[in-house]
């Protein structure tokens, strides 16, 4: 199904954005399990998989979804997966997993991991009300 504004379904940018942002979740997993926090990794693991079910269910439907609600679903659920993995392995991964992921401990990179998902959401917003927009592929 076409969206009325910029966003449009295509296959590269979908599972691109789907992929791409979830897939920091799957060395986190490994490298907890191997550092001996098998219950901790299953929150990443988890994570990941819900997204991509998610993202997979979506395209599956995109005959009856538009792109553009279908992206800021998907975009919903990665604010809200994306800092609780966050939060949750800054605290609670033991320091030489922690170490293994080379993990940032500034307090910067948590403000990023709480607001990125909405900064992408509200420019995806802009972009697709914006006035005199074209419908374009996502690339």
């Amino acid at each position: 199904m076409a969206g009325p504004g910029y966003i449009q379904w295509r296959i590269g940018g979908w599972f691109g954005s789907v992929f791409g942002g979830s897939a920091w979740l799957i060395p986190t997993a490994a490298i907890l399990a191997i550092n001996g926090q098998p219950r901790l990794a299953l929150l990443p693991a988890g994570c990941c998989l819900l997204m991509n079910v998610l993202g997979a269910v979506l395209w599956y439907h995109r005959d009856r979804v538009q792109p553009f609600p279908a992206l800021m679903s998907t975009l919903a659920i990665f604010a809200v997966l994306t800092p609780l993995v966050w939060f949750s392995v800054s605290l609670y991964a033991l320091p030489d997993s922690l170490a293994s992921l080379n993990w940032p401990q500034q307090g910067f990179t948590w403000f990023l991991a709480a607001f990125i998902c909405p900064a992408i959401i509200a420019w995806l917003y802009i972009l697709e009300h914006s006035q005199g927009n074209t419908s374009v592929e996502i690339h």
